[in-house]
């Protein structure tokens, strides 16, 4: 793939990079980690509806702009670089692009547009437990009625689910066969229980007992549901790998400016050999963690097989961000574990998008059978 940008690709990231900069300094940041129990910046939702950037990659027939999962990546890798607690992947990737691509058009027209609008946070409860992939088939059922379906299960950390108004619900409906159902979070039948995750963004273990939907409210083709959530989780993975190559490019510049400012001996510590290779090796993981994601968002969005791309990228979202926020955390010294410094940030959101959808251990293992079976 050629990974040089278009104009319009450039001017996509430089707008999310100016309303989240701008909008988002520390402080702000600070201010809603303390005081705001939604964990959301509802403003700069809106700012980002304003600007067309939530409905940037969905259809233009509802309203959308028409890009695809690349231009998404680009926007995510903004959110990530300034640790922004907005539900973009939550309602974009695992929301409103399985929409876009599997729901009728009695769904789309009702949710996309307000997706778009920002009015609407979605969401997908994919995981059960256990590595956070989803399991082949869900414990999580759903029976058959004379009027639809009741739902019966749980569904474990699901991002954004306590601001969402609809959730992706994928669950057993046959023989080793599943279906996703798009389901109210409030709705009669399901409690909600209130988890935080290491970076402080709420997630929400959902209950479902008899929760009863209707065939309207089915993703896709019933006993399709595999076919759905692997949809799914491929953009929810890229998404996740994109956000982290923000994270790592934020940590590295609070490092390059922090050892630039910070004097042992009269002299920037920077000059230090020791510390040179140590950023120099954090350049490197974040480029890496950069190119891996934009070529797998690229397949995906060409609509090219992506599966060892995807579990390439997230590998080195899990094992190379890691590297990166440490050696942060390191060169920053005493300073690094305060929490008036930004650079904590950086090391809870990193460690966050590595455990999500998957650790570097799961995808090297996916990485490998798929090597092998080629």
């Amino acid at each position: 793939m050629d990974f040089a940008l278009t104009d319009e690709q450039t001017a996509i990231r430089d707008l999310a990079a100016q309303i989240l900069t701008e909008q988002l300094p520390p402080e702000r940041l600070r201010e809603i980690e303390t005081s705001d129990p939604d964990w959301f910046a509802r403003d700069v939702w809106d700012e980002l509806a304003k600007a067309d950037l939530l409905g940037l990659c969905l259809p233009e027939a509802h309203g959308g702009g028409g890009y695809g999962v690349f231009e998404l990546a680009l926007i995510l890798e903004q959110v990530g670089r300034a640790v922004a607690p907005l539900p973009v992947y939550a309602t974009v990737a695992l929301g409103a692009l399985p929409l876009a691509q599997f729901g009728t058009e009695a769904q789309q027209a009702e949710f996309l547009p307000q997706v778009i609008a920002g009015t609407l946070v979605l969401s997908a409860a994919l995981s059960e437990g256990s590595v956070g992939l989803p399991p082949a088939v869900p414990a999580t059922t759903a029976t058959m009625t004379a009027d639809g379906w009741t739902i019966s299960g749980t569904k474990r950390l699901v991002p954004a689910g306590h601001l969402a108004g609809r959730v992706l619900v994928p669950a057993r409906t046959g023989d080793g066969t599943s279906t996703v159902f798009l389901v109210d979070p409030k709705a009669s039948g399901v409690t909600q229980e209130r988890n935080t995750a290491i970076n402080g963004e709420p997630l929400t273990t959902l209950f479902f007992d008899g929760v009863e939907v209707v065939a309207a409210d089915v993703v896709g083709e019933v006993n399709g549901g595999a076919e759905v959530t692997e949809w799914i989780v491929d953009r929810g993975v890229a998404a996740l790998c994109a956000i982290q190559a923000g994270v790592c490019e934020a940590a590295l510049r609070l490092t390059a400016t922090y050892t630039s400012e910070r004097k042992q001996f009269d002299t920037p510590i920077a000059t230090f050999q020791a510390v040179a290779h140590r950023c120099a090796d954090a350049y490197m993981d974040t480029e890496a963690i950069r190119l891996t994601a934009y070529q797998a968002a690229w397949r995906l969005s060409a609509g090219l097989p992506a599966a060892e791309e995807l579990a390439a990228a997230k590998f080195w979202a899990a094992e190379g961000a890691q590297r990166v926020v440490h050696a942060a955390q390191h060169l920053h010294g005493g300073i690094g574990v305060d929490l008036d410094y930004p650079v904590h940030r950086t090391f809870r959101w990193a460690k966050q998008v590595e455990l999500s959808l998957g650790g570097g251990t799961v995808h090297l293992r996916k990485l490998g059978a798929l090597i092998a079976a080629s």
